[in-house]
Protein backbone atom coordinates (compact mmCIF):
# COMPACT_ATOMS: atom_id res chain seq x y z
CA UNK A 1 0.00 0.00 0.00
CA UNK A 2 1.57 3.27 -1.56
CA UNK A 3 1.02 5.93 1.52
CA UNK A 4 0.49 9.61 0.56
CA UNK A 5 2.46 12.33 2.17
CA UNK A 6 -0.57 13.48 4.70
CA UNK A 7 -0.33 9.88 6.23
CA UNK A 8 2.88 9.04 6.25
CA UNK A 9 3.81 7.33 9.79
CA UNK A 10 5.97 8.20 12.58
CA UNK A 11 7.60 4.86 12.55
CA UNK A 12 8.35 5.59 8.70
CA UNK A 13 10.18 8.40 9.48
CA UNK A 14 11.84 7.16 12.45
CA UNK A 15 11.15 9.77 15.11
CA UNK A 16 9.16 9.27 18.08
CA UNK A 17 5.63 9.21 18.01
CA UNK A 18 4.48 12.84 19.07
CA UNK A 19 0.15 12.45 19.22
CA UNK A 20 -1.45 15.62 18.53
CA UNK A 21 0.36 18.55 19.41
CA UNK A 22 -1.19 20.95 21.83
CA UNK A 23 -1.23 24.08 19.61
CA UNK A 24 -4.45 23.71 17.91
CA UNK A 25 -7.68 23.16 19.32
CA UNK A 26 -9.07 19.98 16.70
CA UNK A 27 -6.33 17.36 15.90
CA UNK A 28 -6.58 14.22 14.00
CA UNK A 29 -5.10 11.26 13.83
CA UNK A 30 -5.45 7.59 12.31
CA UNK A 31 -4.66 4.07 13.52
CA UNK A 32 -4.12 1.17 10.63
CA UNK A 33 -5.39 -2.03 12.86
CA UNK A 34 -4.08 -4.26 9.54
CA UNK A 35 -0.25 -3.21 9.40
CA UNK A 36 -0.17 -1.17 12.75
CA UNK A 37 0.28 2.08 11.06
CA UNK A 38 -0.41 5.31 12.26
CA UNK A 39 0.06 8.83 12.25
CA UNK A 40 -1.22 12.77 12.26
CA UNK A 41 -4.25 13.26 9.51
CA UNK A 42 -5.89 16.23 8.73
CA UNK A 43 -9.26 16.50 9.61
CA UNK A 44 -10.19 17.22 6.32
CA UNK A 45 -8.92 13.56 5.86
CA UNK A 46 -11.07 11.87 8.16
CA UNK A 47 -14.29 10.70 6.14
CA UNK A 48 -11.18 9.63 3.87
CA UNK A 49 -9.48 7.94 5.93
CA UNK A 50 -12.27 5.60 7.21
CA UNK A 51 -13.43 4.98 4.03
CA UNK A 52 -10.41 3.68 3.45
CA UNK A 53 -11.13 0.81 6.15
CA UNK A 54 -8.77 2.97 9.30
CA UNK A 55 -9.53 3.92 12.07
CA UNK A 56 -10.11 8.17 13.20
CA UNK A 57 -8.92 9.25 16.30
CA UNK A 58 -10.14 13.41 16.80
CA UNK A 59 -9.12 15.09 19.72
CA UNK A 60 -10.71 18.41 20.52
CA UNK A 61 -9.89 21.05 23.45
CA UNK A 62 -12.71 23.05 24.38
CA UNK A 63 -11.02 25.81 26.64
CA UNK A 64 -11.29 28.86 25.34
CA UNK A 65 -13.17 28.00 22.06
CA UNK A 66 -15.86 29.16 20.56
CA UNK A 67 -17.96 26.70 19.79
CA UNK A 68 -19.56 27.75 16.55
CA UNK A 69 -15.99 27.82 15.24
CA UNK A 70 -15.30 24.08 16.42
CA UNK A 71 -18.68 23.20 15.33
CA UNK A 72 -16.74 24.64 11.58
CA UNK A 73 -13.40 22.92 12.48
CA UNK A 74 -15.06 19.51 12.74
CA UNK A 75 -15.83 17.11 10.21
CA UNK A 76 -19.45 17.27 9.01
CA UNK A 77 -19.52 13.02 9.79
CA UNK A 78 -19.24 13.76 13.44
CA UNK A 79 -20.99 17.44 13.81
CA UNK A 80 -24.29 15.56 13.49
CA UNK A 81 -23.92 13.44 15.94
CA UNK A 82 -26.55 14.09 18.73
CA UNK A 83 -23.65 13.57 21.28
CA UNK A 84 -21.36 15.91 19.90
CA UNK A 85 -23.84 18.68 19.56
CA UNK A 86 -24.37 18.08 22.96
CA UNK A 87 -21.01 18.66 24.17
CA UNK A 88 -20.63 21.88 21.65
CA UNK A 89 -23.12 23.84 23.89
CA UNK A 90 -21.83 25.92 25.71
CA UNK A 91 -24.64 25.15 29.08
CA UNK A 92 -23.66 21.14 28.86
CA UNK A 93 -20.26 21.91 30.43
CA UNK A 94 -21.04 24.28 33.19
CA UNK A 95 -20.59 23.60 36.40
CA UNK A 96 -17.98 21.22 36.13
CA UNK A 97 -17.51 20.42 39.59
CA UNK A 98 -20.77 18.87 40.09
CA UNK A 99 -20.83 16.79 36.72
CA UNK A 100 -20.33 12.93 36.97
CA UNK A 101 -19.21 10.33 34.77
CA UNK A 102 -22.25 9.22 32.50
CA UNK A 103 -23.35 7.23 29.69
CA UNK A 104 -25.63 7.52 26.46
CA UNK A 105 -26.44 5.15 23.58
CA UNK A 106 -27.97 6.36 20.06
CA UNK A 107 -28.58 4.65 17.05
CA UNK A 108 -24.70 4.80 16.22
CA UNK A 109 -23.18 6.16 18.77
CA UNK A 110 -21.95 5.81 22.31
CA UNK A 111 -21.21 8.80 24.60
CA UNK A 112 -18.92 8.33 27.90
CA UNK A 113 -18.33 11.34 30.13
CA UNK A 114 -15.62 10.58 32.28
CA UNK A 115 -15.17 13.14 35.56
CA UNK A 116 -12.00 12.22 37.38
CA UNK A 117 -10.49 13.47 40.19
CA UNK A 118 -7.38 15.49 40.90
CA UNK A 119 -6.06 15.96 44.64
CA UNK A 120 -4.57 19.74 45.27
CA UNK A 121 -3.95 18.78 48.62
CA UNK A 122 -6.78 21.37 49.58
CA UNK A 123 -9.76 19.76 47.22
CA UNK A 124 -10.57 17.30 44.82
CA UNK A 125 -11.32 19.00 41.62
CA UNK A 126 -13.07 17.55 38.58
CA UNK A 127 -11.25 16.63 35.24
CA UNK A 128 -14.01 16.37 32.50
CA UNK A 129 -13.37 13.86 29.57
CA UNK A 130 -16.25 13.15 26.84
CA UNK A 131 -15.70 10.49 24.53
CA UNK A 132 -17.53 9.72 21.17
CA UNK A 133 -17.17 6.67 19.46
CA UNK A 134 -19.07 5.74 16.40
CA UNK A 135 -18.11 3.52 13.40
CA UNK A 136 -14.72 4.22 12.17
CA UNK A 137 -13.75 7.07 14.62
CA UNK A 138 -13.42 8.10 17.98
CA UNK A 139 -13.62 11.83 19.47
CA UNK A 140 -12.48 13.37 22.47
CA UNK A 141 -13.38 16.79 24.31
CA UNK A 142 -11.63 18.07 27.04
CA UNK A 143 -11.58 21.15 28.64
CA UNK A 144 -7.75 21.97 28.87
CA UNK A 145 -5.48 19.94 30.37
CA UNK A 146 -6.78 16.45 31.36
CA UNK A 147 -4.35 14.17 32.93
CA UNK A 148 -6.51 10.91 31.64
CA UNK A 149 -5.94 12.61 28.53
CA UNK A 150 -2.48 13.17 29.24
CA UNK A 151 -1.48 9.47 30.06
CA UNK A 152 -3.66 7.68 27.11
CA UNK A 153 -1.46 9.61 24.71
CA UNK A 154 1.64 8.77 26.38
CA UNK A 155 1.00 5.08 26.57
CA UNK A 156 -1.35 4.08 23.46
CA UNK A 157 0.88 4.13 20.65
CA UNK A 158 2.94 1.28 22.66
CA UNK A 159 0.24 -1.01 23.44
CA UNK A 160 -1.56 -0.12 19.74
CA UNK A 161 2.12 -1.66 18.03
CA UNK A 162 2.06 -4.65 20.82
CA UNK A 163 -1.21 -5.59 21.64
CA UNK A 164 -4.55 -4.08 19.75
CA UNK A 165 -6.54 -5.68 18.12
CA UNK A 166 -9.90 -3.64 17.36
CA UNK A 167 -10.36 0.30 17.88
CA UNK A 168 -12.30 0.00 20.90
CA UNK A 169 -8.91 -0.93 22.74
CA UNK A 170 -8.85 2.73 22.99
CA UNK A 171 -12.22 3.13 25.17
CA UNK A 172 -9.68 -0.03 27.74
CA UNK A 173 -7.19 2.90 27.16
CA UNK A 174 -9.14 5.69 28.82
CA UNK A 175 -10.76 3.36 31.35
CA UNK A 176 -7.47 2.36 32.16
CA UNK A 177 -6.22 5.59 32.94
CA UNK A 178 -9.20 6.64 34.99
CA UNK A 179 -8.96 4.30 37.28
CA UNK A 180 -5.01 4.75 37.91
CA UNK A 181 -6.00 8.39 38.56
CA UNK A 182 -8.46 7.04 40.74
CA UNK A 183 -6.03 4.48 42.49
CA UNK A 184 -3.42 7.59 42.66
CA UNK A 185 -5.63 9.80 44.49
CA UNK A 186 -6.73 7.36 47.18
CA UNK A 187 -3.07 6.19 47.62
CA UNK A 188 -2.22 10.15 48.55
CA UNK A 189 -4.87 10.64 50.37
CA UNK A 190 -4.25 6.86 52.18
CA UNK A 191 -1.02 8.85 53.43
CA UNK A 192 -2.85 11.70 54.49
CA UNK A 193 -5.19 9.54 56.48
CA UNK A 194 -2.65 8.34 58.86
CA UNK A 195 -0.55 11.27 59.47
CA UNK A 196 -4.22 12.42 60.32
CA UNK A 197 -5.14 9.75 62.47
CA UNK A 198 -1.55 9.82 64.36
CA UNK A 199 -2.38 13.86 64.79
CA UNK A 200 -5.39 12.98 66.34
CA UNK A 201 -3.70 10.65 68.94
CA UNK A 202 -1.71 13.45 69.75
CA UNK A 203 -4.11 16.53 70.10
CA UNK A 204 -7.19 17.45 68.96
CA UNK A 205 -6.71 20.51 68.13
CA UNK A 206 -8.08 23.15 65.97
CA UNK A 207 -5.16 22.37 63.11
CA UNK A 208 -5.79 18.78 63.59
CA UNK A 209 -9.49 19.13 63.66
CA UNK A 210 -9.55 20.85 60.53
CA UNK A 211 -7.12 18.61 58.71
CA UNK A 212 -9.88 16.23 59.80
CA UNK A 213 -12.11 17.85 58.38
CA UNK A 214 -10.47 18.32 54.52
CA UNK A 215 -9.11 15.10 54.34
CA UNK A 216 -12.89 13.36 55.40
CA UNK A 217 -14.26 15.88 52.50
CA UNK A 218 -11.68 15.13 50.35
CA UNK A 219 -12.75 11.22 50.76
CA UNK A 220 -16.22 11.98 50.03
CA UNK A 221 -15.45 14.24 47.36
CA UNK A 222 -13.26 11.29 45.48
CA UNK A 223 -16.33 8.78 46.47
CA UNK A 224 -18.58 10.93 44.42
CA UNK A 225 -16.70 10.65 41.44
CA UNK A 226 -15.91 6.59 41.94
CA UNK A 227 -19.49 5.58 42.22
CA UNK A 228 -20.77 7.10 38.92
CA UNK A 229 -17.94 5.80 37.22
CA UNK A 230 -18.95 2.47 38.66
CA UNK A 231 -22.19 2.63 37.44
CA UNK A 232 -20.97 3.64 34.05
CA UNK A 233 -19.10 0.60 33.77
CA UNK A 234 -21.67 -1.67 34.46
CA UNK A 235 -24.21 -0.32 32.02
CA UNK A 236 -21.99 -0.51 29.46
CA UNK A 237 -20.71 -4.11 30.02
CA UNK A 238 -24.21 -4.84 30.45
CA UNK A 239 -25.89 -4.40 26.94
CA UNK A 240 -23.26 -5.17 24.19
CA UNK A 241 -22.64 -3.18 21.37
CA UNK A 242 -21.20 -3.75 18.06
CA UNK A 243 -18.82 -0.49 18.57
CA UNK A 244 -16.91 -2.34 21.70
CA UNK A 245 -15.16 -5.47 21.19
CA UNK A 246 -16.36 -8.62 23.10
CA UNK A 247 -12.80 -8.71 24.42
CA UNK A 248 -13.18 -5.13 25.98
CA UNK A 249 -16.56 -5.53 27.62
CA UNK A 250 -14.86 -8.26 29.48
CA UNK A 251 -11.89 -6.51 30.22
CA UNK A 252 -13.95 -3.31 31.26
CA UNK A 253 -15.94 -5.83 33.21
CA UNK A 254 -13.00 -7.00 35.37
CA UNK A 255 -12.40 -3.40 35.85
CA UNK A 256 -16.20 -3.25 37.67
CA UNK A 257 -14.17 -4.98 40.63
CA UNK A 258 -11.43 -2.93 40.73
CA UNK A 259 -13.28 0.36 41.88
CA UNK A 260 -15.81 -1.49 44.34
CA UNK A 261 -12.11 -2.77 45.91
CA UNK A 262 -11.51 1.45 45.59
CA UNK A 263 -15.32 1.64 47.17
CA UNK A 264 -14.00 -0.42 49.82
CA UNK A 265 -11.13 1.50 50.71
CA UNK A 266 -12.26 4.28 50.74
CA UNK A 267 -15.30 3.62 53.37
CA UNK A 268 -12.71 1.61 55.09
CA UNK A 269 -10.49 5.60 55.65
CA UNK A 270 -12.98 7.48 56.38
CA UNK A 271 -13.84 4.85 59.52
CA UNK A 272 -10.83 4.91 60.44
CA UNK A 273 -10.61 8.58 60.63
CA UNK A 274 -14.00 8.45 62.42
CA UNK A 275 -12.54 5.99 64.86
CA UNK A 276 -9.38 8.25 65.67
CA UNK A 277 -11.68 11.08 65.73
CA UNK A 278 -13.67 8.94 68.39
CA UNK A 279 -11.02 7.89 70.30
CA UNK A 280 -9.32 11.27 70.23
CA UNK A 281 -12.88 12.86 72.01
CA UNK A 282 -12.56 9.63 74.35
CA UNK A 283 -9.17 10.10 75.73
CA UNK A 284 -9.97 13.84 76.34
CA UNK A 285 -13.37 13.11 78.13
CA UNK A 286 -11.33 10.46 80.40
CA UNK A 287 -8.75 13.49 80.99
CA UNK A 288 -11.43 16.18 81.60
CA UNK A 289 -12.97 13.55 84.28
CA UNK A 290 -9.78 12.88 85.94
CA UNK A 291 -9.09 16.76 86.19
CA UNK A 292 -12.95 17.57 87.53
CA UNK A 293 -11.77 14.30 90.12
CA UNK A 294 -8.49 15.81 91.06
CA UNK A 295 -10.55 19.13 91.51
CA UNK A 296 -13.05 17.53 93.38
CA UNK A 297 -10.83 15.56 95.98
CA UNK A 298 -8.98 18.68 96.61
CA UNK A 299 -11.80 20.37 97.23
CA UNK A 300 -13.25 17.44 99.84
CA UNK A 301 -9.82 18.03 101.66
CA UNK A 302 -10.34 21.76 102.01
CA UNK A 303 -13.73 21.71 102.64
CA UNK A 304 -13.86 20.89 106.83
CA UNK A 305 -10.54 23.25 107.09
CA UNK A 306 -12.28 26.75 105.47
CA UNK A 307 -15.23 25.75 107.82
CA UNK A 308 -12.64 26.11 111.01
CA UNK A 309 -11.45 29.01 109.37
CA UNK A 310 -14.89 30.24 109.00
CA UNK A 311 -15.95 29.65 112.35
CA UNK A 312 -13.05 31.27 113.92
CA UNK A 313 -13.01 34.40 111.67
CA UNK A 314 -16.25 35.24 113.08
CA UNK A 315 -16.24 38.70 115.20
CA UNK A 316 -17.38 37.42 118.66
CA UNK A 317 -15.95 38.89 121.35
CA UNK A 318 -16.40 35.62 123.67
CA UNK A 319 -14.55 32.76 122.35
CA UNK A 320 -12.86 31.11 124.85
CA UNK A 321 -10.28 29.13 122.13
CA UNK A 322 -9.35 32.00 121.72
CA UNK A 323 -7.87 32.96 124.97
CA UNK A 324 -6.00 29.56 125.24
CA UNK A 325 -2.22 29.89 125.83
CA UNK A 326 -1.49 26.91 123.02
CA UNK A 327 -4.96 28.14 120.57
CA UNK A 328 -3.24 28.74 117.74
CA UNK A 329 -1.28 25.37 118.11
CA UNK A 330 -4.23 23.25 118.73
CA UNK A 331 -6.09 24.75 115.27
CA UNK A 332 -3.05 23.74 113.17
CA UNK A 333 -3.09 20.54 114.87
CA UNK A 334 -6.44 19.81 114.60
CA UNK A 335 -5.99 20.97 110.82
CA UNK A 336 -3.49 18.18 109.99
CA UNK A 337 -5.43 15.54 111.70
CA UNK A 338 -8.22 15.82 109.50
CA UNK A 339 -6.43 16.75 105.91
CA UNK A 340 -4.47 13.41 107.36
CA UNK A 341 -7.67 11.28 107.83
CA UNK A 342 -9.53 12.58 104.42
CA UNK A 343 -6.11 11.69 102.30
CA UNK A 344 -6.21 8.26 103.80
CA UNK A 345 -9.67 8.12 103.40
CA UNK A 346 -9.92 8.94 99.80
CA UNK A 347 -6.81 6.64 98.84
CA UNK A 348 -8.06 4.15 100.52
CA UNK A 349 -11.34 4.92 98.62
CA UNK A 350 -9.19 4.99 95.20
CA UNK A 351 -10.05 8.51 94.64
CA UNK A 352 -6.54 10.45 95.11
Amino acid sequence: MVKSASVITARSLEIPHTAMPSHSAVHAEFLDFRDKSHGAITVDDVASTIADGRFAWIDTTLQDQLYTDLKRSLPEYLVVQTPVQKILSSEYNEGCDELVSSLHRTEDALHIRLVGACDTSNKIISEVLDIVICEGLLATFSNGSCGVLHAVRRDYIRDFEQHAATPSFLLYEFWDKQIEQFLSVQGFLDEEVESTRIALRRSADEATLAKLANVSGRLLALRKRVLPARRVLEELVSRKTTLVSEATLQFLSNMIGTLERLLADITANREILESAMNFSLTVMTHRTNMTMNRLAVVSTIFLPLTFLCGVYGMNFEIMPETAWVHGYTMFWVVSAIITLTLTLVLRKARLL
